[in-house]
């Protein structure tokens, strides 16, 4: 059984008999007659019955007309979708957020730019670690990500967008005062109780970060760890220790929390935008507009 049977049968249906089917679809006759008899042998039933002069459905063909029309309605609606997400104006994207830079720039800039111009595509939006990000891009489980760079990212599998270039702050309790305006010295934070986060997390920046802080000859005294840098602000926030973060979170500062350069302290952390190599559809659209919010 084909479409092309199931059309011709709902014409003749729907149209009142065989001849005006086959005015409407304009073919002839004898081929709408023979695709219809092709039909009824292959069903093993009798769908249209005569009645003197006229061909009306049979008992049969009036149920079988209400499912071959919800068929071709779906076939329909499958090839407009299809049409759809070629085309970019429909589908389904999964992407990652690094939670960190999610507050302003280009992720939300990004983000919000695309959801406006394709209303009808679905983005599934992921609070993910850089890290884990890029295994998932690797892995196909995530379409694109906005990641730092870490030691995993594999340049020759995925396409890669620079963004931004941030860098690393003291976070300290606002009831913490240094009795200063600007950067602080080595003197300042010397003795400091840190929140840090386990290396695993992010091995690359977190050697870095960690060299950086002997080049200017700090010994963090870590009293806590966090997986992330929500939780270290928060436990900054109670007063549990200082923690040294990305700069990018200067631009969601919870209440209790004031971020401080330190003099001589820099982590260059490079934010990126990745996805696998030859891009299309949705992915490549969202890069395009990515794009065109960077420049």
């Amino acid at each position: 059984m084909e479409l092309r049977h199931l059309r011709y049968f709902v014409a003749v249906a729907d149209y009142g008999g065989i001849t005006h089917a086959a005015e409407r679809l304009n073919i002839a006759q004898p081929a709408v007659s023979r695709q219809i008899r092709d039909l009824e042998a292959e069903l093993g039933v009798e769908l249209l019955v005569r009645e003197g002069r006229r061909v009306i459905l049979s008992d049969a063909g009036r149920a079988f007309a209400i499912r071959a029309r919800a068929v071709l309605a779906a076939s329909s609606d499958a090839a407009d979708e299809a049409r759809r997400i070629s085309r970019g104006e429909a589908g389904h994207l999964r992407i990652g957020l690094l939670e960190s830079a999610s507050w302003s720039g280009h992720l939300p800039l990004a983000l919000n730019r695309f959801a406006r111009t394709y209303p009808d595509v679905r983005m599934e939006v992921v609070p993910m670690g850089s890290v884990e990000q890029i295994d998932a891009v690797l892995a196909e489980e995530l379409d694109a990500g906005f990641v730092y760079r870490q030691e995993n990212l594999v340049v020759d599998a995925l396409s890669i967008l620079p963004l931004r270039v941030d860098s690393v702050m003291l976070a300290a309790s606002a009831d913490l005062d240094f009795g200063k305006e600007g950067a602080l010295d080595l003197d300042d934070i010397d003795g400091l109780p840190i929140v840090s986060f386990p290396r695993a997390v992010a091995p690359a920046y977190h050697d870095a970060l960690h060299a950086a802080l002997a080049g200017i000859g700090f010994d963090p005294v870590i009293v806590q760890e966090a997986e992330n840098e929500t939780t270290m602000l928060s436990l900054v926030s109670a007063g549990v220790g200082c923690a040294f973060v990305n700069s990018a979170n200067t631009h969601r500062p919870p209440r209790q929390v004031r971020f401080h350069k330190v003099k001589g302290l820099s982590v260059p952390i490079e934010f990126l935008f990745v996805t696998r190599n030859s891009v299309q559809g949705l992915t490549k659209r969202l890069r395009t507009i990515v794009e065109e919010v960077d420049a």
